[in-house]
């Protein structure tokens, strides 16, 4: 299976590079969504399944090849001042929005003041943290003025959509949250929440001949045996993700590929440290000993996943795999009766219809802690009110995942420094803070890597989060589906898609 899944992979990309094929132009790729995109506007949806569809629409000053390194996109060229607090970014000439009209530096700062503005909302503003403004010297030149250095600045502008260069028309007129304007290889054409998306070939796009495809009809399945039902009845050309326990039917299915990559992501049990006992780190440590993660994997994901203590993937030049914990039920019990709770307590764990892995997770995790005494309430939530709760810290713990992760600085800032925005923990430890502020500074790659180590010990020490395993990024298409490869990014791009039937 592994040897046919590489050579699945190798073909995904050779097609994606365009080698041994004849590209075709025209035609309308049929795909399956798994969740609704629910808002299309990019600086404040938090929802990945959106930023799967504005990866087609928007462009961001720098983008993320297959193998996850920075490449040019709106911006032909870039330099950080020696003092690392200015950034400076060379524009393309030959750019225009879907609408026609040419983008320009002042289009980008626009871009980037509204999703500073508090007013905006923007969840994901703390991409952008340290900015301090953002200028147009010309037309074609802008520049960011930081407090303080941050290397990660370059992969934030880069991560995904969320960053992407918006013409303010589209905010303006009241279209951002249905049809956005960008620069991108399609535009929105429809959109109907809950049912489909469908993009249309931008005429203006600055990549020569592309993209192949006239149009992506994109409909939201979020049954995945009905996805899998149409992918391979030809009802539909492409799949964003397959039933996992279908994997071994789908790679032997005439007719369809199966393409597979380690996905920068990670599933993890959130632990609120307001809530008594989980305040109280050896409780979190019994917790730690007490889950077999090679079960919850298995569960979750079918085996596609890989389990792990740590968050970043062995595939990672980043990975650490520290893994201090053994499944040891009876260690986990002594643990608890340590912390003065021998005869265990009661907790709610919250998984969400969203992610029907995360309620498999969940049953596992609750029969396995009710071994060692801790009587564990499964509370299912629909994702809009699972996410409220999560905000307000009306839980005591929960299942969920990170996607879209690429330097260190992502599987970390934002979710554990004291604070931010997504820190909804309260985890707050002034080593781990001081040693995150300092690796945004540092720009050498071992020395990242060592401040990185740290801070991944401390974090799994500690425990806010329980990590649990990294998801593989599986899609699933018919063979007549070509230039498409599956990401690390778990980005969808259909830039250099075509159709060869």
């Amino acid at each position: 299976m592994k040897r046919l899944t590489l050579t699945l992979g190798l073909l995904a990309l050779l097609a994606a590079a365009g080698l041994g094929f004849a590209q075709k132009s025209g035609g309308t790729l049929i795909a399956a969504w798994a969740q609704d995109p629910v808002s299309l506007d990019p600086q404040v949806t938090s929802a990945y399944s959106s930023f799967q569809v504005l990866e087609n629409v928007l462009d961001t000053l720098v983008a993320l090849d297959q193998q996850d390194k920075i490449v040019p996109s709106l911006a032909s060229s870039w330099e950080s001042s020696a003092d690392g607090l200015t950034w400076t970014f060379h524009l393309r000439h030959d750019v225009k929005f879907s609408n026609g009209r040419p983008m320009t530096a002042q289009d980008v700062v626009y871009t980037y003041d509204r999703m500073l503005d508090p007013k905006t909302g923007s969840g994901n503003a703390y991409l952008l943290a340290g900015v301090e403004k953002v200028t147009a010297p010309d037309d074609y030149t802008v520049q960011f003025q930081l407090k303080a250095p941050n290397v990660a600045l370059l992969g934030h502008l880069a991560v995904n959509k969320s960053v992407g260069i918006i013409a303010k028309e589209s905010v303006e007129n009241g279209t951002i949250k249905t049809q956005p304007i960008g620069t991108g290889p399609f535009m929105i054409s429809d959109f109907e929440p809950g049912n489909k998306v469908v993009l249309k070939k931008n005429p203006y796009y600055w990549k020569p001949g592309l993209p192949y495809l006239n149009e992506v009809d994109i409909k939201i399945i979020t049954d995945e045996s009905v996805r899998q039902t149409a992918l391979l009845a030809g009802d539909i050309d492409w799949a964003i993700s397959v039933p996992p326990q279908s994997l071994d039917q789908l790679q032997n299915a005439q007719g369809v590929v199966v393409d597979r990559t380690t996905a920068g992501a990670y599933w993890y049990i959130g632990v609120n440290l307001k809530h008594p006992p989980l305040n109280d780190p050896k409780v979190r440590e019994a917790i730690n000993y007490a889950i077999n993660r090679k079960d919850i994997t298995t569960a979750m994901t079918f085996g596609t996943g890989e389990p792990t203590q740590d968050p970043i993937p062995s595939s990672s030049a980043w990975a650490y795999n520290y893994a201090p914990y053994s499944y040891d039920p009876a260690k986990a019990k002594q643990l608890l009766a340590d912390a003065g709770y021998p005869n265990g307590f009661r907790m709610q764990i919250m998984p969400t219809t969203q992610y029907p892995e995360s309620v498999r997770g969940a049953q596992v995790i609750q029969q396995e802690l009710q071994q060692i005494g801790i009587r564990v309430t499964i509370k299912t939530l629909e994702w809009a009110q699972w996410l409220q709760e999560e905000g307000k810290g009306n839980y005591d713990t929960y299942v969920c995942s990170w996607n879209g992760l690429v330097d260190p600085d992502d599987y970390f800032y934002a979710q554990q420094k004291t604070g931010e925005v997504f820190n909804f923990t309260g985890y707050s430890n002034t080593k781990v803070d001081q040693l995150l502020s300092e690796g945004r500074k540092t720009q050498g790659f071992d020395q990242r890597k060592a401040i990185y180590q740290q801070v991944n010990k401390m974090v799994v020490d500690d425990a806010p989060y329980i990590y649990m395993y990294n998801p593989a990024n599986i899609n699933a298409y018919r063979s007549y589906v070509k230039g498409y490869a599956a990401r690390p990014d778990q980005a969808v791009n259909f830039t250099q898609t075509w159709l060869d039937k």
